[in-house]
Parts: structure tokens; sequence; C-alpha cells
């Protein structure tokens, strides 16, 4: 098996069904789709003939519980993800293939961005695109620590397995801690000119109006993240203090407080965005 293409769902089939659409159907291609206790009754023949289709009966529930049940049995030589409201580009196994004859660990690929329901470019996956580029053009490092969504790039299953990488079990950044640790042990990356994936915007979700209780997951995240990147000397690729503080102002507990306060106070933590350190250098 080539690549296993792992799709979290809930509640949405018809969008499902869209991206299952846009896989081709290869005996080297395997589609894992683990249902997150969806609610609402749909006929599944259609979507159970393209993929292998699993409910999450783990007790938790969470994106990130149904990507590593996906984790648990997929056999592919590589690891793709998906999310159910997304699609592949026409072309994007055409430039997969041709990137998986290379040795790297990971290797990243451009997207694109529509608004749902119409042919609108969405300025969803611009920031990503940097990181490619900027990765092409000067091997900036920083696609490691900072490319977040599991989608748009390729992982060798392998690497997943030797570090016994695995998502968060939490309703938002499931993927952060993932893929900051897939670059961080991947021995070589690499970046493909070429856009593989078209993910979708839409004026609900998790990353347009977040919730302040998704907020607070998502404050827990970003410093456990600074911590991993702490330990390992790599205080560069942190989300500042002044950035955690300006993002997260509103859902700071007593807890988060002091602990941010206590990294702080013992210099595990970087105070200033880059931008802004090096302006003032200057």
């Amino acid at each position: 098996m080539k690549y296993s293409i792992i799709i979290p769902h809930f509640n949405d089939f018809k969008s499902l069904e869209r991206l299952l659409d846009s896989i081709p159907k290869r005996e080297d291609i395997e589609v894992i789709v683990v249902d997150d206790k969806s609610t609402e009754t749909y006929d599944l023949t259609n979507i159970k003939s393209k993929c292998n289709f699993l409910n999450n009966t783990s007790g938790v529930k969470s994106a990130g519980t149904c990507r590593n049940l996906g984790l648990d049995i997929a056999q592919g030589e590589w690891l793709l993800f998906a999310d159910s409201d997304d699609i592949f580009t026409p072309n994007a196994f055409e430039y997969l293939d041709d990137a998986s004859k290379r040795n790297d660990d990971v290797i990243y690929f451009k997207s694109t961005s529509l608004v749902e329901g119409s042919e609108e470019t969405s300025d969803r996956n611009l920031y990503l695109l940097d990181m490619v580029e900027n990765n092409l053009r000067d091997g900036d490092q920083s696609i490691r620590y900072r490319y977040y969504p599991p989608w748009g790039k390729l992982i060798r299953h392998q690497l997943v397995i030797d570090n016994n990488i695995r998502f968060d079990q939490v309703m938002a950044s499931n993927d952060v801690m993932f893929s900051v640790k897939t670059g961080y042990y991947a021995k070589t990356i690499s970046s493909v000119d070429k856009a593989i994936y078209c993910v979708m915007q839409r004026e609900n979700s998790l990353t347009t109006k977040p919730s302040k209780k998704n907020q607070k997951i998502r404050l827990v995240v970003d410093l456990n993240r600074n911590d991993f990147l702490n330990e390992r000397n790599l205080k560069y690729y942190q989300t500042s203090v002044i950035s955690l503080i300006s993002m997260y102002k509103d859902v700071f507990s007593f807890d988060t407080s002091m602990r941010l306060i206590k990294s702080f106070l013992l210099f595990k933590q970087r105070v200033m965005p880059n931008n802004l350190y090096n302006k003032l250098v200057k």
C-alpha cells in the first residue's frame, strides 16, 4: 500500500462524498474515514464503496481521536490527511507520485482555497503558501514547526511509528503537536511547487468563529508547543509571550497565567515575536 488517507468526519456526508470523488480509485491507495459520532442519518452505501468507513466508539469525541483510530489500522508507506469538507486538486496524485520517490520524511505542498459554495478564492491558505515558498526559495526550516494542518503534506508512515506520534484528543488544535513532532523528528524535509489540496472556507468553522472554550484549549496546546520547542533549544520558533497575551487575553485562567509567568521567569519563553525583535535589533 502506497498511501493511507485518513479522514475524520462529522455530520457532513455530502461534502464527504465530494472529497471521496476527488481521490482516484487505485489498488495502492487506502481511504480510511472515521465518523465522530454523527447524529444525522444518511445512506452510506455509496460512501462505503469508496472507503473503509469506521465509527469512533472510543468514548472520546474529537477529530484527533478519529485520526488516531485511522493511524491504528493504516497500512500505507505514506500518510495523507484530509478534512471531510475539503478536496484534493485534479492533478494531486500525479504530484504525490512524483514526490513519493524522494527520500524525505515529510514533503510539503502548496494548496488552494475557495469560499464554500462558490468559485470565490479565500485567503485561508495564504500563510501556508508563504511557508512553502520560503522553504523552496531559502530552505527556511520554520515550516517544520509552524505548518500546523495535517493536510497538504506527505508524511512517511515509519516516521510516525518510530516516534510514537499521535494527535491530541481535544476539540481544537488537535493537529498542532502532531505536526510539530513530525516536523522535528523528520531527518529531511522538502517542498513541492504544486498544489495538491483545496481547503474550503466556511462561515461557522472552528477557525473562523472560535469559541472561548476552544480558545482555552488552543492556549494550552500553544503552551505545550512552546515547552516542546524550548526543551529542544528551538525557542526561535515559539509563539512569543506578547503574541500569546494578544491572542488569548480573554481566556487566561489562573493556572495558565501561572504557567506562563513561571515559564517566562525561568527564561523558557520567547518574549517578543521574531519580526518585532529583528526591528528593535536593527
